[in-house]
């Protein structure tokens, strides 16, 4: 499709300099069809981050409202659109045996303009490398471990005019590969994941990863790189 009024077939839209799949029609009817499973919440879309600090595995959704004017941040709070992100802890990790990271698989059931980025800044977790959502000094240490914001859309699900479902996915790229690498993770469970991930096997939907199991009061397991 080559008309500007239908995006050209693009239905959604990843942050710059974010990375993952994108999904765009080839045709008006598959476009109409896709709007209408988007605009349901019917289409699947899934992602990776890595954000600062320990976030507490008891933590499943955050549910606040989204608001944006321009070309300003994303505020998130009381005013703007409604707007829903669902997670799960899978991993938590140190850099520089320091900085307390969290890997988190996201998935959001609104599509706001910076939904999970500003989301995560919200809760007190901004995602790793975020220039706009996160502290000056904060955004200046993060490149050293990352290059660009820490955000992955791996997984998109859909269905096609027939109802036949569709699954695509996409390992993580090198460039954050690399960067969990560099981490230390906090216990035998997350080494474990973030070894899935920085392998890049075996790719699953959101709803079908484990949550970390962490007890912020107990004891933890020894760091594993």
């Amino acid at each position: 499709m080559h008309d500007e009024e239908h995006q050209c077939g693009f239905l959604h839209r990843l942050d710059v300099p974010s990375s993952g799949l994108v999904l765009a029609a080839k045709t008006y009817e598959a476009y109409y069809d896709l709007k209408v499973q988007l605009n349901a919440g019917e289409i699947a879309r899934d992602y990776m981050i890595l954000c600062h600090g320990w976030v507490r595995p008891c933590l499943k959704d955050i549910n606040a409202k989204v608001y944006w004017r321009g070309l300003l941040p994303t505020t998130a709070g009381d005013q703007g659109k409604p707007s829903l992100t669902r997670l799960k802890v899978t991993a938590h990790a140190l850099w520089h045996r320091a900085t307390a990271l969290s890997l988190v698989a996201v998935r959001i059931a609104t599509g706001r303009r910076h939904q999970i980025r500003s989301h995560f800044s919200y809760v007190g977790h901004p995602t790793v490398c975020d220039g706009k959502y996160t502290a000056a000094a904060t955004f200046q240490l993060d490149q050293a471990l990352c290059a660009r914001n820490f955000l992955h859309r791996y997984r998109l699900a859909f269905k096609d005019s027939a109802g036949k479902e569709h699954e695509v996915m996409m390992p993580v790229p090198a460039d954050l590969m690399i960067s969990l690498q560099h981490v230390t993770s906090r216990d035998i469970q997350s080494a474990e994941t973030i070894c899935h991930w920085v392998n890049g096997n075996s790719l699953r939907s959101w709803q079908d990863y484990t949550p970390l199991i962490s007890d912020f009061g107990g004891k933890q397991a020894d760091m594993h790189t």
